[in-house]
């Protein structure tokens, strides 16, 4: 099956490093991938948009042939939107497998008026939200993902296992919090193991907070996934949301996905009584 991978560009020095990771990770995946950003309806100078149009298609075209010249297999189009950039992003979500952005890091809490894309992007995507950040250097191993017993920490281990079988990598499920694992997670993981026997699967329990927990799992992973719970990025930055966390601190790449339509299975197709 051919994902359909978007790589956004905000005019930022992050772009360059949100395009160095869709082209590590697609050589595991049949992508066609789609190189888009969004000219905003703001009349800066005479000409514009009409201008500054014609430049950010030209800088989608230069990025579109560096990757048709390093993922020969991969179908590469532009599509230049037009548009408010959260909105725009958010409908580009619904259709695709991944939607990927760059960021430069940021104090989150001091810069509310000035949130990166990601940061605004957070728990508002329809689909998984692809978050690289500027101090990213490439490589790492393994996936790494936070565990919750509802249907956003579900959805995040499901992708996370997927993630880990494509690069054939190993998968660490953290769980934060005192005394014996969940009874669900550990028939999660077993369910994993026995899917994809030659995949290494561990349960990391930690006694720290959620996202210190992830976090300090995955300072050399290759991917970080957490779940959300589809709150705006504000709100989840006010209250303290461990995604939020993660996403402000992270010198990793993180999928924050979000709550299917529909639910999804870790590994389908075996039952308790069968492990």
């Amino acid at each position: 099956m051919t994902e359909h991978v978007v790589l956004a560009l905000d005019g930022t020095a992050a772009n360059s490093v949100a395009e160095r990771w869709v082209v590590e990770r697609c050589r595991h995946f049949d992508v066609d991938i789609e190189v888009t950003t969004v000219l905003e309806h703001v009349p800066l100078a005479e000409g514009y948009p009409d201008i500054e149009r014609d430049r950010r298609r030209e800088r989608l075209d230069h990025v579109a042939d560096r990757l048709r010249e390093r993922l020969p297999d991969a179908a590469v189009r532009v599509v230049l939107r037009e548009g408010d950039p959260v909105d725009e992003l958010i409908a580009a979500s619904t259709s695709a497998s991944v939607l990927v952005v760059g960021m430069t890091f940021v104090d989150a809490m001091d810069e509310l008026a000035h949130l990166p894309l990601g940061l605004r992007l957070a728990g508002r995507t329809r689909g998984v939200l692809i978050v690289v950040p500027t101090a990213w250097e490439g490589g790492g191993s393994g996936v790494v993902v936070g565990w919750d017993t509802d249907a956003a920490g579900e959805a995040a281990t499901a992708f996370a296992a997927r993630e880990a079988r494509h690069a054939a990598s190993a998968l660490a499920i953290v769980h934060a919090g005192r005394g014996a694992l969940p009874r669900d997670l550990e028939l999660a993981a077993k369910r994993m193991r026995a899917a994809n026997p030659e995949a290494e699967v561990n349960v990391v329990p930690a006694e720290r907070s959620a996202a210190d927990a992830i976090l300090e799992s995955g300072r050399t992973a290759a991917l970080i996934v957490v779940g959300s719970h589809g709150r705006s990025a504000l709100q989840d930055l006010l209250i303290g949301s461990v995604s939020e966390h993660v996403l402000a601190r992270t010198t990793v790449p993180v999928a924050v996905v979000p709550v299917p339509a529909e639910p999804i299975a870790v590994s389908p197709g075996l039952d308790d009584e069968d492990l």
